[in-house]
């Protein structure tokens, strides 16, 4: 009987692994599988060093532009005591490996390269070029995926709605709705009762995948311009155009703009427009705005019918939901603001 096809996760954890049990007189014994927290798993190590407790966290391409915010989930990211993140991914690349080392943090790839630094356990392994086929990206990470998982995030009881509904309200196909979540229990994010109900379990792990993933590949794929303010005008003018014009039903404002404005936050410097594709145009002739790679707005669609925040709405304009916001801050490093945005819209979802 053929053997089940692993998960994206699973392929990678089992092909990683081979270096470190490639250790001389090194044991590997799993704790757990999946433990409900922001890690994928647990194993002990031990040998004549004596024992160490890794807890894995999987990042299956590990590119510049999702690094920083990786080391920053490893570095703030609560774990056991005693116990260090080990960062587990297809591919390391040297330049990737030398900002890894220089930030302390623990790594192995499916190519063997491998960097433990538990003293007295030192092992650097470095150079070895992939060999193997990467895995394939699981569909719950695709840009599909990660709009599902939006809205489980964004409020978990949806995750009991009917098969039509979530797929008009993340603006996917129905057909997809089946396998995505099956991909969701079989990674252990979801469990269902006696009674059939539905619950998002390890939802701190699930969120964390879900920004990297939003990063690298939902938000590009719903990137319609960057630009540029008029010259001599700031944010400031921007609200008070958008006021002017009414635009609050074709605009929602994220970024550091809309954190600011949930959060009573500091004065921000970059904004993020959610505007439908067929009216971009028009509305950056509206707002004075101007194509520019390395403008501080960005301007995307939003997807499916839950983009907008059902929160308090500043008078005239229209916020995006905080989940769309905070995973922006967390893109552009606003470390701060997006920890004061977690604690005061997030926490209550994901703990209430």
């Amino acid at each position: 009987m053929p053997r089940k096809p692993r998960l994206e996760d699973e392929q990678i954890i089992h092909d990683s692994m081979q270096a470190i049990r490639g250790i001389p007189q090194a044991k590997v014994e799993f704790m757990v599988q999946k433990i409900g927290g922001p890690f994928a798993g647990a194993f002990r190590l031990t040998g004549p060093w004596g024992e160490r407790y890794y807890y894995i966290k999987v990042v299956p391409r590990l590119t510049p532009t999702i690094t920083d915010l990786v080391i920053h989930q490893l570095k703030t990211t609560p774990s056991p005591q005693n116990a260090a993140p080990l960062l587990i991914s297809y591919y390391v690349a040297p330049s990737m490996a030398a900002l890894l080392k220089k930030k302390q943090i623990e790594y192995a790839d499916c190519a063997g390269n491998l960097y433990l630094n538990q003293t007295p356990l030192y092992i650097d392994i470095s150079g070895r070029k992939h060999a193997t086929k990467a895995p394939v990206t699981d569909r719950l990470f695709r840009a599909s995926g990660l709009k599902l998982i939006y809205l489980f995030l964004r409020n978990r009881k949806t995750i009991n709605t009917t098969y039509r509904t979530l797929a008009d309200d993340a603006g996917i196909a129905l057909g997809s709705i089946g396998s995505l979540f099956k991909e969701l229990e079989k990674r252990g994010n979801l469990v269902i009762d006696d009674a059939g109900e539905k619950q998002l379990v390890a939802i701190e792990e699930l969120l964390q995948r879900w920004q990297l993933g939003y990063l690298e590949t939902l938000q590009p794929n719903l990137l319609l311009q960057q630009c540029r303010l008029a010259a001599g005008e700031d944010l400031s003018h921007l609200r008070q155009r958008l006021k002017q014009l009414n635009l609050g039903s074709e605009v929602l404002l994220g970024g550091e703009l809309g954190a600011a404005l949930m959060t009573r936050g500091p004065q921000p410097r970059s904004a993020v427009l959610f505007v439908d594709a067929k009216q971009h145009l028009k509305i950056m002739l509206q707002l004075h705005l101007t194509p520019d790679p390395q403008g501080e707005i960005t301007l995307l669609q939003p997807f499916g019918r839950q983009c907008r925040w059902t929160g308090l709405q500043p008078e005239g304009l229209a916020l995006a939901d905080p989940l769309l916001t905070f995973a922006d801050l967390k893109a552009r490093d606003e470390k701060d603001m997006a920890t004061q945005l977690y604690q005061q819209y997030l926490t209550p979802r994901f703990t209430g």
